[in-house]
């Protein structure tokens, strides 16, 4: 069964990347969310009624708490529900993170569009880290491109038979987009 899905129009192609679904974190999100929950909807209005002259010294607490289980909750929803959908029409590249409620829809001329490659993310280096992805999953690929001075991360976590794929039908539209502006 194939993960992804290309679905070609008459003016428009989508391909439909879906999260990749950890269900470690799913399942263990979901019982931090219901605690979270039962503290910020029943034990913290109990103890602001019970402490209420000392509101502001909780008051910190309280934004942190609340910071940290919206966070969760939005893992937990790309997680389980995320899906990032590349739609190519009218010579535009448009990028959405469905469920994703931080990130906005990008939109790309593909005449504008360098440099479509593979990132190969097996291991990451940083100043601070290495991380070798390749021991916990064969989805450790991105497709990235080069839109004037920017650099742009299109989808994570895929296999290479999956970026590979993704990468010839925006290659053929690109050279499709190039090949009717001149």
């Amino acid at each position: 069964m194939q993960r992804i899905k290309f679905i070609e129009g008459n003016d428009k192609k989508e391909i439909i990347i879906p999260s990749s679904k950890n269900w470690f974190f799913i399942i263990v999100f979901f019982a931090v969310i219901l605690v979270w929950l039962v503290v910020e909807l029943i034990i913290v209005p109990a103890l602001i009624i019970a402490n209420l002259d000392h509101f502001l010294s909780f008051a910190p607490w309280l934004v942190g708490w609340t910071a940290i289980g919206l966070f969760i909750i939005k893992i937990w929803v790309w997680e389980a529900f995320g899906k990032t959908i590349l739609l190519i029409r009218e010579n535009e590249l448009v990028i959405k993170k469905k469920f994703d409620f931080i990130s906005s829809t990008k939109y790309f001329k593909l005449i504008g569009i360098t440099d479509l490659s593979i990132l190969n993310k097996d291991i990451e280096t940083t100043r601070y880290f290495t991380r070798p992805n390749y021991l916990f999953s064969s989805k450790t690929k991105s497709i990235i491109l080069n839109y004037g001075f920017l650099k742009v991360n299109v989808v994570d976590w895929l296999n290479q038979e999956e970026a590979e794929q993704i990468i010839a039908v925006l290659s053929k539209s690109i050279e499709s987009s190039k090949s009717q502006e001149n």
